[in-house]
């Protein structure tokens, strides 16, 4: 169990937020969290990219081979020591206990969970085959452990919050043909159905299109789900990793267009959507936009290479697009057509606490990004709670963190807090386009609200962060120069 403890960490952000943007009458809990004005909605969760390694103990390889997905945690509680695996790996058993326990500890009845993809551990493949190198090559072996690593998360999750929906999004690793590569109409598609389906729950089933939802779902990752406490708000659970520059059709046809598919079934959900008057939330794993780290690490590189030989350092490099070339013009082409009910974006896949506004002035879109749950890449285990506004726009977000991974511990000594709170640390209530517009421009301008966004991204570990001061104006044009050229126009203005 997660110990209620005061929140030191949580004041510090908060205290700097409200300083910075000169707000007041902020309202806590004793949790450190606002309490919910009148007309906000039920509270609700949102976690990313848990990346289970069910292998991070090699010595249990072999029974968990052999046993059904049933009989895992079991086994997995033999784990020796029962630690929680360190920065820089993957989520072992301990890491997703220790999560799913914070997560029922921060609200023990949330209206939904949100769960924006990622289950599998990066390079599941090459793991998988060295711990049982009798599987080598063996795709039948392969896929039946994948699917039983999925299933182990998916019902761990579902049994920590029986009868809370659980709306579950495509990511990149998630596949049996690699990663990037799940296969359109594919087994992976077809296997994870009924997973996703029993995440729903019995209320919201008796609510969907089950035919619609399996169709859809079958074909390319996606589904139209109603808003589980919203009356009016439809849920587009999108696969955008067919979208990705890194996509490839690894195991289907040569003849295969997954991107038109998708992007096709995008616009008639949203055609559908309006048609009927519902707003929209859209969840899924791969954000839009500008890669932010990649496009960074190319200019370090190229700095780096300016220097040795005597060089003046480049002010910029070229952008490192998410998507395949051309594909989020048509992504925020179909945003823009219909930004008036797009209330919000729920996105992972970059691990770090980041928010993007996604369209031209007028026509935006707020995309919230969640922080992993696994620390493979240095930020802070951690996830996210929080409330909507009437209209179906997000009130305000809390993000809770793992504060002491580096001690190494157990998940009786985990200590999980809340970070900070989109309301209080910003300002902005709710999280509206116009309010995200105040709040880049706002970390742009200011000094100290460029130290604590470096803070946030990180998710409290901004010494491990890849953002430093020196190439931050990389990261901070991405927040709302989604497409190349606008991206170029703010890193490398002409002089």
């Amino acid at each position: 169990m997660v110990k209620a403890k005061t929140w030191p960490v949580m004041a510090v952000v908060v205290a700097m937020g409200l300083s910075l943007l000169g707000a007041t009458g902020a309202r806590a809990t004793q949790a450190g969290t606002p309490r919910p004005t009148a007309g906000e909605s039920a509270p609700f969760l949102v976690v990313s990219d848990m990346h289970f390694n069910p292998l991070d103990d090699t010595s249990l390889a072999a029974r968990l081979d052999a046993a059904p997905a049933k009989d895992w945690p079991a086994i997995l509680d033999g784990t020796a020591g029962r630690r929680l695996s360190p920065f820089g790996r993957d989520s072992n058993w301990f890491v997703l206990r220790s999560a799913m326990a914070a997560m029922r500890h921060a609200q023990p009845h949330p209206a939904y969970i949100l769960h924006t993809g990622d289950m599998l551990a990066h390079d599941f493949r090459d793991t998988f085959e060295a711990a049982l190198p009798a599987h080598k090559g063996d795709e039948a072996a392969y896929r039946v452990f994948a699917l039983k690593t999925v299933t182990t998360l998916l019902e761990t999750l579902r049994h920590t919050f029986p009868s809370v929906p659980i709306l579950t999004a495509l990511g990149n690793n998630d596949s049996y043909c690699g990663d990037y590569a799940v296969e359109p109409s594919g087994q992976f598609l077809g296997d994870t159905l009924p997973l996703l389906t029993r995440g729903f729950g019995r209320t919201l089933n008796g609510r969907a299109d089950q035919a619609g939802i399996g169709r859809d779902w079958r074909q390319a990752g996606n589904y139209v789900m109603p808003h589980p406490t919203l009356k009016g708000v439809r849920i587009l659970s999108f696969d955008t990793v067919m979208l990705t520059r890194k996509y490839k059709n690894n195991c289907g046809r040569a003849d295969d267009t997954p991107q038109d598919t998708t992007l096709a079934w995008l616009h008639q959900a949203l055609a559908d959507a309006r048609a009927a008057g519902d707003s929209v939330w859209l969840i899924t794993h791969v954000v839009p936009g500008i890669d932010g780290f990649a496009t960074a690490n190319n200019w370090s590189k190229a700095a780096k290479a300016a220097a040795a030989a005597g060089q003046p350092i480049p002010a910029c490099t070229a952008p490192v697009e998410l998507f395949a070339p051309g594909m989020e013009a048509r992504f925020e082409a179909e945003l823009a057509q219909y930004h008036d009910i797009i209330k919000v974006l729920f996105a992972g896949h970059i691990h770090m606490d980041d928010l993007r506004l996604v369209g031209p002035p007028g026509a935006g879109v707020p995309v919230l990004v969640t922080p992993a749950v696994s620390p493979v890449y240095q930020q802070s285990p951690s996830f996210k709670l929080g409330q909507a506004a009437p209209d179906g726009t997000i009130a305000h977000l809390t993000t809770y963190y793992l504060t002491n991974l580096s001690d190494q511990p157990s998940v009786a000594s985990a200590h999980w807090v809340p970070e900070y709170d989109t309301a209080q640390v910003w300002g902005a209530k709710p999280l509206s386009p116009d309010a995200l517009r105040a709040i880049i421009a706002h970390i742009r301008d200011s000094g100290p609200a460029r130290a604590l966004y470096r803070s946030i991204y990180s998710v409290a570990r901004p010494q491990a962060s890849a953002m430093i001061p020196d190439n931050q104006a990389l990261y901070l044009c991405a927040l709302d120069n989604t497409l190349a050229e606008a991206y170029t126009r703010c890193a490398c203005p002409a002089p």
